[in-house]
């Protein structure tokens, strides 16, 4: 825990030099070591230079089970980024302890490294190409000014809209989360239970602390049909806000609900004082996530790009396609 400053320094400088700001604080990584089943002991390790600071780090990131895909990432310090001596036995070490884990999968299942990188970021994609992964696709991250007037949602017949109490509704979210995003690209089904007792910790290992009042849900009587799942504060930048889930059940879908939700969430980001919002989408999205995005305003600014090294072949659990 004494590395927190050196991780801070290291992913700072990265987002510098890819984005121009910083991305990472105090609170962050350790709001991401304290995330469930990370065990910095096994799952990190951290390359220090002859200055004592950080010159690369590597993690392995385990989603659970039917443990799957793991998460395999490297970086590098500018400075030395462009030393393949950093960059290969960093993603060397994350693959072997990915390739212990992959025990923990079911026998007849496929199980892949999974990693990611900015398309700017050239070494951290030539890196992974010579690990062996390969490009999958590419992920938008979007944004709107949030200047022009606001656009009054337009709810279907039944539907209202309100805010979230996380005790009472968290089960329904979660009910939510798992059925929406079944048909998206990827997506591996996970334990109820196992999402349930993760969810909000996940959330806050990557955005911080959960504000309720920024959750939104769109329900018809009692049943929640859809939400909006946001936190305040953008990288670098506490002006903006993010939308970190935008979902609406199968049954739901067409009937304006999922558009509803974001001019609603847009209104209610005016009426605090955000200037701007932001969220990411899958660029080829089964749903067609990303046309709905750019009807309600918002335009990509930045890509990242998705890698995949098989560590195991067996059968394919991951979502590939809609289901007729």
């Amino acid at each position: 825990m004494t590395d927190v400053d050196r991780v801070v320094e290291l992913l700072n400088a990265r987002s510098q030099r890819l984005y121009g700001a910083d991305h990472a604080s105090r609170s962050d990584v350790l709001a991401w070591w304290g995330k469930p089943g990370l065990d910095l002991a096994t799952d990190l390790r951290l390359l220090l230079d002859e200055r004592g600071a950080a010159a690369g780090l590597a993690f392995v990131a385990d989603d659970g089970a039917p443990h799957v895909s793991f998460d395999c990432s490297a970086s590098v310090h500018p400075r030395y980024e462009a030393d393949t001596r950093l960059w290969d036995p960093l993603l060397s070490w994350s693959l072997e302890r990915a390739m212990e884990l992959v025990t923990l999968a079911p026998r007849e299942f496929r199980v892949a490294a999974l990693a990611q990188a900015a398309v700017q970021d050239g070494p951290r994609r030539a890196a992974l190409e010579r690990a062996g992964f390969a490009l999958l696709r590419a992920e938008s991250h979007m944004r709107i000014e949030l200047t022009a007037p606001a656009v009054t949602p337009v709810w279907p017949a039944g539907v209202a809209i309100r805010t979230v109490n996380l005790e009472k509704d968290l089960r329904a979210i979660v009910a939510l989360w798992l059925e929406a995003w079944r048909d998206h690209w990827g997506f591996v089904e996970r334990p109820y239970a196992d999402v349930l007792a993760t969810f909000v910790a996940e959330i806050e290992s990557r955005c911080g602390p959960i504000d309720p009042s920024l959750w939104f849900l769109a329900v018809e009587g009692e049943e929640v049909v859809g939400m909006s799942l946001c936190v305040s504060g953008l990288p670098g930048d506490p002006t903006g806000a993010y939308i970190y889930d935008l979902g609406v059940r199968p049954a739901w879908r067409r009937r304006g609900v999922a558009l509803a939700l974001l001019h609603h969430t847009f209104g209610e980001f005016r009426c605090r004082g955000f200037l701007a919002a932001e969220l990411d989408v899958d660029s080829e999205s089964l749903t067609g996530a990303l046309r709905l995005y750019e009807r309600a305003g918002l335009r990509v600014i930045r890509q990242e790009l998705s890698y995949e090294k098989v560590l195991r072949p067996g059968a394919d659990v991951a979502t590939r396609r809609l289901k007729a």
